[in-house]
């Protein structure tokens, strides 16, 4: 552990995970817990639980777990040292950490480093826009596009000079070393390797924040026909493209107040929209979406409406990102605009209103793929074939048989197709989408005797449950020494965790999870925790004690078998026998040990 344990507890005292994890997941309470899509996998049915009274949560889908710090390590790809200061930073908690490992201390050092570096060349490029004479271009540009000044201080834009040193000076003047310039993406060295240039030059500059309101990353557009038109950082130890929206620091309250998510495509799109009352929306920063952004927008809206151009490449974008969405179990809509239009476009040219009217008959997935096959094949008879082969494989990715029912009937009305013709179809594409996944062995049953001595765990992790859930029978479990005969040394050391945890702790799960040194640790006591307990007319320690004597029972039948095979190989002189049972017996041990 890098902080103090103390420090570690007053933290997760100080932080309500339900707060914390409603930032980033819509949360509907149900009885005593709180539920929601899980953000760390593809679901439709929520399965990711929040439980305030332990404060840890736990999905049922995926098996991901743990307390507040897990919760924000996981979902910001942070590590347990950055998630605790995030957090106290959060509640103003002061944290002195112990000497820690000097590779994980730069690391660290090194992201600090570019934040605030990446903080202090945002006023850098900021302070020339508004005043610099270099950038009177930039400002002409920005009013011609509409862009006020309130929306450029809300958003920081900037101006880089249309020079080849500018940021290399400021770094100088700053004392920048060598490492922390060259990866902050905001210089490039030069090809005879003696000196720097800036990679931005005469550009509109956009500092791209997280969700954290951390300056990641930047874009700079250029104001002519230069290319390339949009140019971004580099990915960094601080800037992730596939985890990064433009505007979501900005939207995210909008969008979960709507219910709904607009995403366009480019910086100038963003902004005209938002400017013009349409904040519940984000930009793609021009590269292609990922799992990760559909899964961060799914903490904020149900609904996504997809932007694009009405031209081919338009199209084009909207086919590549529907596949995503829908594997992701998201309701989206395609608005597909008026030719000619982009959105900053159409809200200049025809108001908000018009474009909130347009992206509330936006088309569902189906009818828009239905749309551009029609379009790009019509109605002929080889037409009508060449629909519904485009057609099958999106309506043999649709998980729920009631919606896909609908829109088998939509398409075989619109075709003109015989309805049991386009479900023969469908079940040919399932078939074929199935074929190769299951095993050539088989059966997934393993009737080795390692599968037979893993039958103790069960009844090892239902003790470990009994232990969160009532610490009460602790001193029970630790008298009869049955932790000596868990065959898990895993769950038998956090058994031993469990036991030297002060039971009179508050929240006593999320103080045995602070203990915990590895994730898949902490996501086991949230499942353990999280499973549910015996009825509260149930004698605890009855049960505890039926478990522990079950427990030694096993442990001792199953050494006596081993043990007798082994002496009955030594006293017939067979070696090779004697030698396989007691690699057995380490095999076993391993295999616990490993769990």
């Amino acid at each position: 552990m890098l902080i103090p344990e103390n420090k570690i507890s007053e933290i997760l005292n100080a932080s309500d995970i339900v707060d914390i994890v409603s930032e980033s997941v819509i949360l509907k309470k149900s009885g005593q817990n709180f539920f929601g899509l899980c953000p760390f996998h593809s679901e439709k049915t929520p399965s990711f639980s929040v439980n305030p009274a332990k404060q840890i949560f736990y999905c049922f889908g995926c098996s991901a777990g743990g307390n507040a710090i897990s919760f924000v390590m996981k979902y910001h790809g942070l590590s347990f040292l950055e998630a605790v200061k995030m957090l106290a930073r959060k509640h103003n908690i002061v944290i002195e950490t112990r000497q820690m490992d000097p590779a994980k201390r730069a690391e660290i050092a090194l992201k600090e480093s570019l934040f605030n570096l990446n903080k202090n060349i945002m006023a850098y490029y900021a302070g020339l826009l508004r005043q610099d004479s270099s950038a009177d271009g930039a400002r002409q540009y920005l009013a011609k596009r509409g862009i006020t000044r309130a929306t450029m201080d809300q958003f920081h834009l900037g101006y880089a000079p249309d020079q080849w040193q500018g940021v290399v000076d400021f770094f100088k003047k700053q004392r920048i070393v060598r490492k922390t310039a060259l990866q902050s993406g905001l210089v490039l060295p030069r090809k005879q390797n003696n000196g720097f240039y800036d990679r931005f030059r005469n550009r509109i500059m956009f500092p791209i924040f997280d969700i954290n309101m951390q300056v990641a990353g930047f874009g700079g557009r250029v104001m002519d026909d230069q290319m390339p038109k949009y140019l971004n950082s580099p990915e960094t130890p601080v800037y992730s493209k596939s985890r990064i929206l433009y505007g979501l620091h900005a939207a995210k309250q909008y969008c979960r107040k709507a219910g709904t998510v607009h995403i366009v495509e480019g910086y100038f799109d963003f902004l005209s929209l938002f400017q013009n009352g349409i904040k519940n929306t984000v930009a793609s920063l021009g590269t292609a979406l990922t799992s990760e952004h559909i899964r961060i927008l799914k903490g904020y809206a149900p609904t996504v409406v997809l932007v694009f151009d009405s031209d081919a490449a338009g199209i084009n974008a909207a086919r590549r990102s529907i596949k995503l969405f829908m594997k992701e179990g998201v309701d989206t809509r395609i608005l597909v605009l008026p030719r000619g239009d982009d959105p900053d476009a159409f809200v200049v040219n025809h108001g908000p209103d018009a474009f909130l009217d347009l992206a509330g008959k936006a088309e569902s997935v189906m009818q828009f793929l239905l749309k551009v096959a029609m379009d790009t094949h019509g109605l002929s008879v080889e037409g009508r074939i060449r629909i519904l082969d485009e057609m099958k494989p999106h309506l043999a990715d649709i998980q729920d048989s009631a919606l896909r029912s609908l829109h088998v009937k939509e398409l075989a009305e619109t075709l003109n197709i015989d309805e049991r013709a386009v479900l023969e179809k469908i079940k040919e594409q399932v078939v074929h989408g199935h074929q190769g996944r299951y095993s050539l062995s088989g059966s997934s049953e393993d009737p080795s005797d390692e599968n037979r001595f893993l039958s103790s765990d069960p009844r090892e992790k239902q003790l470990l449950s009994l232990m969160l859930l009532c610490p009460d029978i602790i001193p029970e479990v630790v008298d009869s020494g049955v932790m000596d005969c868990f065959y898990s040394q895993r769950l038998c050391s956090i058994a031993k965790i469990i036991a030297n945890a002060d039971p009179l702790e508050a929240s006593f799960v999320n103080h045995v999870m602070a203990k915990m040194q590895h994730d898949k640790d902490r996501q086991l006591i949230a499942s353990l925790a999280m499973a549910q307990g015996p009825d509260k007319d149930t004698d605890m320690r009855k049960t505890a004690i039926s478990i522990i004597n079950r427990i030694i029972r096993i442990k001792k039948r199953k050494e006596n078998i081993l043990t007798t095979k082994i002496i009955h190989a030594e006293k017939g002189c067979d070696a090779d026998v004697m030698e396989l049972l007691k690699m057995k017996q380490q095999e076993i041990r391993q295999l616990h040990d490993g769990q």
